[in-house]
């Protein structure tokens, strides 16, 4: 694997008004129509009277290249610059890859901006929620034809947003990979301790963007039936479930036939939605009471992105993964922590749902 050093940036990015002069502003109706990027350095809708819109509660951090194809070539901190021999701030981390390999958002966000920027070549700047707290990350150094989002765009932790490249300032095909506490005109600070912090997921494979094609594959369809609780035979157990709990089981297993479900279950004393036929539990190659890890865990991510990004089209009303809850009433929020409902010990495996995915329809 090729080693490269990074060149720094042009305009040194310590805080609001650098970041802003920093980046170029590219509106192109042909661009949009074609589903190619769309650039802007409005971070906020509208820059005279910047109010932050808040973004939901990340599902997770993953580190921001595939396991295994990256080599750290610099840290942040003062450095001399490799090309113009200037001592001055790296403003991030940089990570040696082979060009084309797949970039990915390091937790769930909205792209503030992508495109070109001055010595970054092109940079990718998405804001997030992590921990509570808000929180920016910057990809540098793309190509722009391999850029897949767009100034607006909802992201997933993992979801691929461009590939490594060597544009503007730069020594070789690397990532260079900001963090900025506060969001993305805030100053920046050392990436590495807070990948360290939040548990960053290594992953071999990230999600598909589903903007380089104008949507992603398998986009599923509403239920367009008269009688959306009406009961039906139930395909996993002996029971029944409704209408729309079908229609979206039949999606999620054509989608992901490798999945495997179970949805009705009497469970008598409790209020349940499986008990109404309402609700259904996946795995992903694990078994009940074994967590889901490896393949099966990064399997049962996908489903679950899927599954919230297209939540309304087929009808789900919320989910729970991994100790956590999102729910189509209360998106903004987005994952919130999962405290069993009075019903399940959230501290246990199948509890806390870390073996399997429950989904619930609408009613």
């Amino acid at each position: 694997m090729q080693k490269a050093l990074i060149g720094g940036l042009v305009a040194l990015m310590l805080g609001p008004a650098t970041v802003l002069l920093s980046l170029t502003a590219i509106l192109n109706p042909a661009a949009e129509a074609s589903c190619l990027p769309l650039t802007s350095i409005n971070f906020f809708g509208n820059n005279d009277n910047p109010t932050p819109v808040p973004v939901g509660e990340s599902s997770r951090v993953v580190f921001p290249l595939p396991a295994g194809t990256w080599v750290k070539t610099s840290n942040y901190g003062m450095r001399l610059h490799p090309i113009t021999g200037i001592y001055k701030l790296h403003s991030g981390v940089d990570f040696a890859a082979p060009s084309g390999t797949p970039i990915f958002a390091a937790a769930d966000g909205r792209v503030a901006s992508a495109g070109p920027s001055a010595g970054n070549g092109n940079l990718i700047l998405i804001e997030h929620t992590v921990a509570g707290q808000p929180v920016a990350t910057g990809y540098a150094h793309m190509t722009e034809a391999s850029i897949m989002v767009r100034a607006g765009d909802r992201v997933t932790a993992g979801q691929q947003i461009a590939s490594v490249g060597s544009t503007g300032y730069a020594t070789g095909p690397h990532l260079h990979f900001e963090l900025r506490p506060g969001g993305a005109n805030a100053a920046t600070a050392d990436p590495v301790p807070w990948l360290n912090a939040q548990g960053a997921v290594d992953l071999a494979t990230g999600t598909p963007s589903a903007t380089g094609d104008c949507g992603p594959d398998g986009d599923p369809t509403t239920y367009n039936g008269d009688n959306p609780t009406g009961m039906v035979d139930d395909p996993t157990t002996t029971g029944n479930i409704t209408q729309r709990t079908a229609h979206i089981l039949a999606q999620v297993r054509q989608q992901f036939p490798t999945t495997a479900w179970s949805c009705f279950s009497p469970r008598p004393g409790q209020h349940s939605e499986h008990s109404l036929g309402r609700a259904c539990d996946g795995t992903f190659g694990n078994s009940i009471g074994v967590a889901a890890q490896g393949p099966a865990l990064d399997l049962g991510w996908k489903v679950t992105n899927w599954m919230k990004a297209n939540a309304e089209t087929l009808g789900v009303q919320y989910l729970i993964w991994q100790g956590k809850i999102w729910s189509v009433a209360r998106s903004a929020e987005g994952w919130r922590p999962y405290d069993g409902g009075g019903m399940h010990d959230p501290a246990s495996i199948t509890g806390g749902h870390y073996d399997h995915l429950h989904f619930t329809a609408k009613p």
